[in-house]
């Protein structure tokens, strides 16, 4: 459980430095103008839902896995 909780937790920390970085609270250096905080800051929001989705999928996947496998040995 404690697992599940930390790997939410740093793909969540990804979608939070997006919003960050969106709103201008972060300061960039004087040679990236406003477009570049932009677009990096939606590029880690995408990835963020992208890496919460996949893990998501994987995770009722796995449990899908074990589960069939384990009726499987059981009607053996």
């Amino acid at each position: 459980m404690l697992l599940k909780i930390i790997n939410y937790t740093v793909r969540s920390i990804f979608i939070v430095i997006g919003i960050v970085m969106l709103t201008g609270l972060v300061e960039l250096p004087p040679q990236y103008d406003g477009s570049f905080a932009v677009i990096v800051g939606i590029v880690f929001i995408l990835f963020g839902i992208y890496r919460i989705i996949i893990y998501k999928s994987q995770s009722k996947r796995y449990n899908f896995d074990v589960e069939t496998q384990e009726d499987n040995e059981e009607n053996t």
